[in-house]
Parts: C-alpha cells; structure tokens; sequence
C-alpha cells in the first residue's frame, strides 16, 4: 500500500511538470503582451517622427521653389485649387501647393494635390494685400511687387503660438506653408489654421488634452523674400 501511493505522488509530480495550467498560460500572456506593446510604442513613435522630419523638410524645399518662381516670374504662385484646377484664382489667398506651377515632385492624391508623409494636401496661403490700392493683389501679379516697392508692401498674416494670438511669433508675412499632419484633432489652434483668415499658429506637437496641436507649419517671412528677390 505503501508502496503505491508513492507510485501515484510521483506519477502526479511528473503530471504537473509537463504542462501549464490555465493561469499559468495567462500570466506568461499578459507578460508577453506588455513586453510586446512597449516595443511597439517606441517604433511608432520612431516612424512618427520621421514622417514629421520629412514633412518638415519638404516643406522647405517648397518654400524654396516659390522663391525660385517669384525670381523668375517677378511674382509669388497663386494658389492649386482642389478639383485638378492647374492653379487657382490669384484673388483667392488660400488653397494648395501649386506643385505643376512650381515643378515639384512628389506623391499626389487623385485631385493632383501634392500630400505630405500622411497622404494629406499640403496647403499653401498667399497674402492678396494691396498696398496702392489698384485692385491688383501685390504678391501674385507680375512686377507688382516692383512697382509698389518694398518699403510700401505689407503682407497681412500672422504667425501665432496659440488661437487668438496672445503671443505673436511673426506678422507681415507673405507666404505661409503647411501640413495638417496626421489627423484633425477638432482643436481651437487647428481650426485657427483653416478658417481662411489671416491668422495661422505654429506650435509645438501636442498629442494629449483638449488643445492638441499636430499641425506642421513653414513660412516665408517678407526679410527673407526680399533679400532672396533683391539678389536675384
């Protein structure tokens, strides 16, 4: 008798060493699934933030390019409308790259509007001040910007750090650039930059709260537009 039941203690024994039990098996699961989502999270946000620099640095290049036009053409590009318009109406001062009137390369979305890392539109906002008052925008008509000269031009839009423009980062600026990023948050500094004034807020990324903010934005200042015009 003694004999069998240690037969069956170690017969059990054995049984308990080749398997797990059921919460045995979820705690090497949940284990699992947390070392699994902290790897993740890092590489996503490593995949972000270079979607961001390359937004970023094709902003640029487009800043570039339309100072390139304006040499050329004694005028700043009016902006693409949607629709496959191949550049809009020069009195409408916000629109989209015009990336066909400025030879760019790039991806582009089925309206033939240039996108960004995100597979959005980029936009694009042109200044249709009018500083001798002839009815003719200063910024997009040819040799407009010669004949008032530059002492008189006075670019309208405004680069804040927040919607409703308690701190001002720059003012009198002719050109403004930029991406949505990758979503619409909805958010008061968001909207600031699509309700077609002439007020746009550049901000750090905030991800978190009722005020995120993921918007990229680029401008041309008139210091820079002028220079770059005058050496050319």
């Amino acid at each position: 008798m003694a004999v069998l039941v240690k037969s069956e203690v170690s017969f059990r024994g054995s049984t308990r060493q080749q398997g797990f039990s059921l919460l045995e098996m979820s705690i090497v699961l949940l284990i699992m699934g947390l070392l699994l989502g902290s790897l993740l999270r890092p590489f996503g946000a490593i995949l972000s933030d270079k979607k961001r620099r390359n937004t970023e640095a094709q902003l640029y290049d487009i800043r570039e390019a339309v100072i390139g036009y304006a040499s050329a053409n004694h005028r700043l590009p009016c902006p693409q409308m949607s629709g496959g318009a191949f550049e809009g109406d020069c009195s409408v001062e916000h629109g989209y790259v015009p990336a066909a009137s400025l030879g760019l390369d790039g991806q582009f979305d089925d309206d033939g509007l240039l996108i960004d890392s995100w597979g959005r539109p980029i936009r694009y906002s042109v200044s249709d001040s009018d500083a001798d008052e002839n009815g003719l925008p200063d910024f997009t008509t040819a040799s407009e910007m010669q004949s008032v000269g530059i002492q008189l031009l006075e670019p309208s839009f405004e680069i804040c750090a927040a919607a409703g423009c308690g701190k001002l980062r720059a003012n009198q600026v002719p050109v403004i650039i930029y991406s949505e990023g990758p979503v619409t948050t909805g958010s008061a500094d968001e909207n600031e930059n699509l309700d077609s004034d002439h007020r746009f807020v550049s901000r750090a990324v905030d991800d978190y709260g009722d005020d995120q903010f993921d918007d990229v934005v680029v401008w041309l200042s008139e210091n820079i537009l002028y220079s770059r015009l005058i050496r050319a």
